[in-house]
């Protein structure tokens, strides 16, 4: 039997997971972001919910059968919630297109990436070393909780994410708009030509980026 601390402490990594995101979210993909059982994450949202904590909506229809419902914590959206906003309503969108949606996802990202450089600006000292931690700082604004590993920071283990109903749907479009925005701001910071990777929910509750060879 659970503790009722520790029945707390589920609740309130729940509504940390959802007050971090710009969009209402899944049970799934709640699940995913908390490392807990489906069945457990449910438990816990119904609690919020009763308790005036967190809204729930229904998942616009996109097929047969009841659409599922989707949750929001109440209160303001998180800083730059704006920025990850559009990059999820890009992946939504692209998701639905006839074209090329990976390359499509990779401009749309580094589209994202000027309009950020444009608002934060520049490393004054650009250089390979210099990009990624000016765009660890920067993931780490927009919300993703990063932690780098390694002498030379290039593994980045991202702990949250903010397009994480996205996500978890589109896992492809949603990890090509990052693959583009990363590249265009290691670029923009002397990170010169680069292919980073990512591996979506590499472990539960995170993702893994590699930021150069």
């Amino acid at each position: 039997m659970r503790s009722a601390s520790g029945v707390a402490r589920g609740r309130a990594a729940v509504l940390d997971a959802l007050r971090r995101q710009p969009d209402p979210v899944g049970i799934d993909a709640l699940a995913h972001a908390t490392a807990r059982h489906p069945n457990t994450v449910r438990e816990q949202v119904n609690w919020l919910v009763a308790h005036g904590e967190v809204i729930r909506i229904r998942q616009p229809r996109d097929g047969r059968g009841r659409p599922a419902w989707l949750y929001q914590a109440r209160g303001p959206r998180p800083a730059d919630g704006e920025y990850v906003e559009l990059a999820a309503a890009l992946a939504w969108q692209l998701q639905d297109s006839e074209a090329d949606t990976r390359a499509e996802a990779m401009a749309a990202g580094r589209r994202w990436a000027a309009d950020l450089v444009d608002r934060k600006g520049v490393t004054p000292d650009p250089s390979p070393a210099a990009a990624r931690r000016w765009t660890v700082e920067l993931m780490d604004e927009l919300g993703y909780g990063p932690t780098t590993e390694g002498p030379d920071d290039l593994d980045v283990v991202l702990h949250r994410c903010p397009l994480l109903q996205a996500a978890h749907r589109f896992p492809d479009v949603v990890c090509a708009v990052h693959l583009g925005m990363v590249q265009a701001v290691l670029e923009s910071n002397g990170g010169g030509p680069v292919e980073p990777q990512l591996t979506p929910f590499s472990a539960p509750g995170e993702c893994r980026l590699r930021l150069g060879a």
